[in-house]
């Protein structure tokens, strides 16, 4: 009897350790499932950005090329559009784009004016096709680079194919780069053939035959955008495929690769005009046994130590509750990586905006392709200034100061510039401080080459104060330049420049300001006044 009992509780201790240990065993293998899935979402999803961002930068490209060709009325030849190419890398830091092009639009029956423009652009004879039922072409008659596929290119009208026209005619009615269905290039003429697509971007200029004078465009083959894409940071343990919903029986991309079972997503994005359906699947042979460690070492301690019960029984419930804190953990992480996400999509597609926006400006200004060059590069610098201000702070704020001493330091060392200005601290958020420092930009442009700072100049003041707004609304910043010319001097024009017209879209635009002028045979006075933001409202400022 004593024997049985003997062999009886140790076997029910074994039993109960065992039952004890497998319910931990299935519950951290749960808990592991659901973390390799918040795992997979959160590499699906940085996937998925890749390619939108990459699209997204090939877009920037392309409307800073028809700044070009705005500038230039349409008449860019090939040594311009290469030198203005050079810049850019396209095999490496923008793989993925076939080229950049131009085609020209005219009636069907204008089609030697085509011929003739490809013989002196590139000296050859190019064929005007297909045979088209449309009263104009738009045929392809500059691309770059100069390679065996784009040369095939040369000539090929693109409305006569009805995915490519629907893209041209969006693009025309909307003013907006638009994106076309999938395709067949035709630069595809190797025997790896890719499904491409392109985007559009119409350029001004319709006529009574024509709604537009041409179409700036760049080709993409669907393989190489998305393999370029991806491979721009780590690997990532992904199978993508890429479809057009408009057109889903042709897919953009799929690699071909084997997935692995049962993880899988699929995310539907806007992009250019279009919709784009992303499912990504994790790739064969993720090794289950290493994501799933923690349960099997759980399971197997559970078994060495079964006749340790109530040692077991301890443990197990405090790996229980580590499991719990690590499942919290990783949703905590994965809603601070969602909303990190979310505020980057959002500050690159403003950051987007205010380079396409600079970029027309700068066009239409622009009396060459060198002045464009230099005026864009300018107020890049600019931006980007600002930019490093702001990424050295806490939160994305600039103080005036910073910016006017940035800008201030392109002609004077750091003792003059401290000497020019006075005024209290006034910190600007992210998007007063890129509006403020493109104002500042051009005020210290003018001054260094026609006023106070150029050779005619004595001197520059700058003051700056923050009064009350009254009636419970924001402080206004009032901002005071005070140029100095000599005697001798002849007296500035009193016409309003580009660059003048830049600081009153900035101000009205972006700070909701005002500005005054007045010129003198003395100098130059300008005052300019806008409210600051709400979120700086309750920062009292200090006198420098």
């Amino acid at each position: 009897m004593i024997a049985r009992s003997s062999l009886l509780y140790p076997f029910l201790a074994f039993l109960i350790a065992i039952l004890i240990g497998g319910g931990m065993t299935w519950s951290v293998w749960l808990v592991e499932t659901q973390r390799a899935q918040t795992e997979f979402e959160r590499t699906a999803d940085l996937a998925i950005d890749r390619v939108v961002t990459r699209l997204e930068q090939h877009v920037v490209l392309l409307q800073s090329t028809r700044g070009l060709f705005v500038a230039q009325r349409g008449a860019v030849d090939r040594d311009v559009f290469g030198r203005f190419l050079t810049g850019v890398d396209l095999v490496n830091e923008l793989a993925g784009i076939q080229g950049i092009g131009f085609a020209r639009m005219v009636p069907v029956t204008s089609e030697k004016v085509i011929q003739d423009e490809v013989m002196t652009r590139y000296g050859i004879t190019a064929e005007v096709r297909p045979v088209t039922e449309q009263p104009w072409r738009a045929s392809i008659v500059l691309i770059e680079p100069a390679n065996d596929r784009n040369i095939a290119a040369l000539g090929f009208d693109m409305y006569a194919d009805a995915t490519r026209r629907s893209a041209m005619d969006r693009a025309v009615a909307s003013g907006q780069p638009q994106m076309s269905g999938p395709v067949h290039l035709v630069q595809e003429i190797t025997a790896e053939k890719q499904t491409g697509v392109l985007i559009y971007l119409a350029l001004p200029g319709a006529t009574s035959t024509a709604p537009a004078s041409g179409f700036v465009y760049a080709p993409f083959r669907g393989g190489d955008l998305v393999r370029a894409a991806l491979s721009s940071g780590p690997p990532l343990a992904v199978v993508l495929t890429v479809r057009d919903t408009g057109a889903p029986d042709q897919a953009i991309y799929d690699d071909g690769a084997e997935a692995a079972p049962g993880l899988t997503l699929t995310r539907s994005v806007e992009l250019v005009g279009r919709q784009w359906s992303f499912t990504v699947a994790e790739a064969a042979g993720s090794a289950i046994p290493r994501r799933h460690l923690g349960s099997i070492l759980i399971g197997l301690v559970s078994l060495l130590f079964a006749l340790a019960a109530g040692l077991a029984v301890r443990a197990r419930q405090h790996e229980v509750v580590q499991a719990q804190e690590v499942v919290a953990a990783a949703k905590r992480e994965a809603d601070y990586r969602e909303l990190l996400l979310q505020e980057m999509k959002h500050r690159i597609k403003n950051h987007i905006a205010r380079i396409q926006s600079i970029a027309r400006q700068s066009a239409r200004g622009a009396t060459d392709v060198k002045a464009f060059s230099e005026t864009f590069d300018a107020r890049l610098q600019a931006m980007a200034a600002v930019q490093e201000i702001l990424a050295g702070t806490a939160v994305a704020q600039a103080d005036v100061r910073a910016i006017l001493g940035k800008e201030l330091q392109q002609c004077l060392d750091t003792a003059e510039v401290e000497h020019l200005m006075d005024g209290p601290s006034v910190t600007l958020n992210e998007r007063q401080a890129h509006a403020f420092a493109l104002v500042a930009h051009e005020l210290v442009t003018n001054a260094m080459k026609y006023g106070g700072l150029s050779g005619l100049g004595r001197g520059l003041r700058i003051t700056w104060a923050v009064r009350p707004g009254g009636d419970g609304k924001p402080p206004v910043l009032a901002f005071d330049w005070q140029e100095q010319f000599t005697p001798d001097a002849d007296a500035p024009a009193s016409g309003v420049g580009f660059g003048s017209r830049l600081i009153d879209v900035s101000l009205k635009g972006e700070l909701s300001g005002t500005l005054t002028r007045d010129f003198h045979a003395q100098g130059l006075h300008i005052a300019l006044t806008f409210p600051l933001a709400s979120d700086m409202s309750d920062r009292l400022p200090r006198k420098a």
